[in-house]
């Protein structure tokens, strides 16, 4: 089925739409844009240039999708946002393509990003990730997979953001957050394991006292190496989500947020 474009929106030239895309009215859409298969575009929703998109995206009004990085050292050169599928991007959420030439900032499959929501140059998100209105990450971000951001989370450049981490509302988060841990606070707190995203990921008991065993270990000993260490040479290093814990810190360059709440 051909994609149903309003008559009001402005398409570039170069532009790869695919079939059964529906674009509402008044949308601007660059050159050097792709669009999957079975992506709505809503109204009033800007594509800039130099973007690809997956299929059964849905973005709605009033979205800015790819633009320009908010970095002094851009030299406007050419630079990529590439979105996956399956996304929910909502209202007025801006993400910007990347600062370096011939790189990415890329979005993974069936991330819901809410209203007001703000993803910046170079950063890297996962899958199934769920960010709250008003939430802003800065550029360099990664964010691993099923992690959840409630509102108003705000996210210093370069800092990663493990798997299934859940992070409450309003925190200034400036360390690597640990895979599976539960954070809140100004400034941010460790409160213990994610039991309830583990649990809807049907991670079983004996994965998720894993876990918590590696989390303890990482706040008791409160040193990259020591816990690398300590968690490497324990049983629980069996797990492949241990294993993944364990790559995570290997990869940590911010600091890990390791500030137990007493």
């Amino acid at each position: 089925m051909e994609a149903n474009i309003h008559e009001s929106s402005i398409i570039g030239k170069s532009v790869d739409i695919g079939d059964n895309v529906k674009i509402g009215p008044f949308c601007v859409i660059e050159d050097n844009v792709s669009i999957g298969d079975n992506t709505v575009i809503k109204s009033h929703v800007t594509i800039n240039e130099y973007v690809k998109i997956g299929r059964d995206n849905k973005i709605f009004s009033h979205a800015d999708i790819g633009g320009l990085p908010q970095d002094l050292k851009f030299k406007n050169k050419e630079s990529w946002l590439e979105i996956g599928n399956k996304n929910t991007i909502r209202e007025y959420v801006t993400i910007h393509r990347s600062s370096k030439k011939d790189e990415k900032t890329i979005i993974g499959d069936r991330n819901f990003l809410m209203a007001y929501t703000h993803v910046a140059h170079d950063c890297v998100l996962g899958n199934d990730i769920i960010i709250v209105n008003y939430s802003g990450l800065s550029g360099h971000v990664e964010v691993e997979d099923k992690a959840f951001l409630s509102g108003g989370v705000l996210v210093h450049q370069f800092v990663k953001i493990g798997s299934m981490a859940m992070i409450g509302g309003a925190s200034r988060i400036t360390q690597d957050v640990l895979p599976y841990s539960l954070v809140s606070g100004n400034p941010p707190r460790v409160y213990g394991l994610n039991v309830v995203g583990l649990r809807r990921n049907r991670k079983p008991k004996k994965i998720r006292d894993s876990m918590k065993k590696a989390l303890s270990i990482s706040l008791d000993l409160k040193n990259k190496e020591k816990i690398i260490k300590e968690i490497t040479n324990h049983k629980i290093y069996e797990y492949e989500e241990i294993k993944h814990y364990v790559k995570f810190l290997e990869k940590s360059n911010r600091g890990i947020l390791i500030r137990k709440n007493e």
